[in-house]
């Protein structure tokens, strides 16, 4: 098979709600001598900050000397980016050969036993196969989707972490905090410590009884490990870092506030790793430096200083707000022209309803090309109805990256995350 016979072969198995439950994953590495359980895992779910927890990490354990493996998604550049070992993507190649492997057991005699395997978990496997056989000295794992069901979850971790708990996929995982966090907190695992980044009460509760029915040791942010922003720089944020392991002054690669938390717990996973694996602590000067030139593709990523644009991926209510925060914390004088577009599972209005509150801000909604997006009768409907610009994303990119400013202005484009990676691809080749 070539690569767009893969892509294709590979698509098929695509869907737009997930097939939940981990029988058929099981299956699927089982056939494959379960190279998962032959993997160092620290294992991440969370609703927002797992993608940038896991760059400070990975960025940390590199410059330890480690072979780190990484999953995570969706990709925003190329599709072998979501299986990766320090900052090397999967060859295409090889990517191809597994994927000829796979073909032949779900469309072999074990077809029937597979069937309704999904191109998440089929990426998942690959992933856990590719970790084993370059035998990396850890792997560090991204849940794509709560967690108690996700693909990811058939692994014995060394150490698990949950992020935020947010209202997310409300209709898949439940429609209160309390719900969601019970489906995060599927990831924990009898005796495996967990490392908890700024949760909110509620929900906090309910992972600390679960981790307390499994007997896991717990590291909770704000009494186990603080932060404390220090100052706000044209390169990421200073900030204040104190567990009873560390102390120091750190400044992330990464812009906006809610970094520091990222970047916290990513303290506190490698300290505990390194406890937990028998490794010596890394010194200060080391980790400053792998925190310092971590960067995270349309994490509150500059994509252009003249005009001045920002990509985010704030692809629900959760981490609109922290894409806020950022905004009044950096740019409380400038203009701000906003375009955003989200798929269905998304909570378009509540989203729409928080980007409103921004002063000084013109909004404009679009739609991308992608099975999973809103409709677009949809999006204009909304936009007539709350009087918002309707525009194609690419027709507003071209007026924006031309037209001449009166005033101070900053553009953002925001929303799905499958969405930033065709507009960041546009914008860049634009640029060449």
């Amino acid at each position: 098979m070539n690569k767009n016979e893969t892509n294709q072969w590979i698509a098929n198995y695509r869907t737009d709600q997930p097939h939940f439950g981990l029988e058929r994953m099981m299956k699927l590495l089982a056939l494959r001598g379960n190279p998962h359980l032959k993997l160092k895992v620290i294992h991440i779910g969370g609703t927002n900050g797992k993608g940038s927890t896991i760059a400070f990490l990975k960025n940390m354990l590199g410059k330890m000397g480690l072979r780190v493996g990484v999953f995570s998604s969706p990709y925003l550049i190329h599709y072998t980016d979501q299986i990766a070992i320090n900052e090397e993507s999967i060859p295409e190649a090889r990517l191809e050969t597994m994927m000829v492997d796979y073909r032949s057991l779900l469309e072999g005699e074990h077809a029937q036993a597979l069937q309704g395997t999904t191109e998440f978990e089929i990426i998942t496997a690959i992933a856990y196969d590719y970790f084993a056989s370059e035998q990396v000295d850890v792997a560090i794992m991204e849940v794509g989707m709560g967690g108690l069901l996700d693909s990811t979850n058939v692994c014995q971790p060394i150490l698990t972490g949950i992020t935020t708990i947010g209202l997310d996929h409300v209709a898949l995982l439940g429609d209160s905090l309390e719900a969601i966090a019970e489906q995060k907190a599927g990831i924990i695992k009898q005796g495996v410590p967990l490392v908890t980044g700024n949760i909110v009460p509620e929900a906090l509760a309910v992972i600390n009884q679960i981790a307390e029915a499994k007997a896991a040791p717990r590291l909770v942010y704000g009494e186990d490990y603080q932060v404390s922003h220090h100052e706000s720089m044209e390169t990421g944020e200073v900030f204040d870092y104190t567990s009873p392991l560390r102390q120091g002054r750190f400044q992330t690669g990464l812009l906006g506030l809610h970094q520091i938390e990222n970047a916290g717990m990513a303290l506190a996973l490698l300290d505990t790793f390194c406890k937990e694996d028998g490794r010596e602590l890394a010194s200060n000067d080391l980790l400053a430096q792998a925190l310092e030139e971590t960067s995270w593709p349309g994490r509150f990523e500059v994509v252009s200083r003249r005009p001045l644009m920002i990509l985010d991926g704030a692809h629900n209510p959760h981490a609109v707000k922290a894409l806020l925060a950022s905004l009044e914390e950096r740019f409380a004088d400038y203009h701000k022209e906003i375009l955003f577009t989200c798929i269905k599972t998304k909570a378009l209005e509540d989203m729409l309803d928080l980007l409103e509150t921004l002063p000084d801000t013109e909004l404009t909604l679009t739609h991308f090309d992608d099975g999973r997006a809103t409709d677009e009768k949809v999006l204009k409907k909304v936009a007539y109805s709350r009087n918002f610009n309707y525009q194609s994303w690419q027709e507003f990119l071209d007026q924006k990256m031309t037209e001449n400013e009166e005033k101070k202005t900053v553009r953002i484009v925001t929303g799905s995350l499958y969405f930033l990676a065709q507009v960041r691809a546009y914008l860049m080749e634009r640029k060449n």
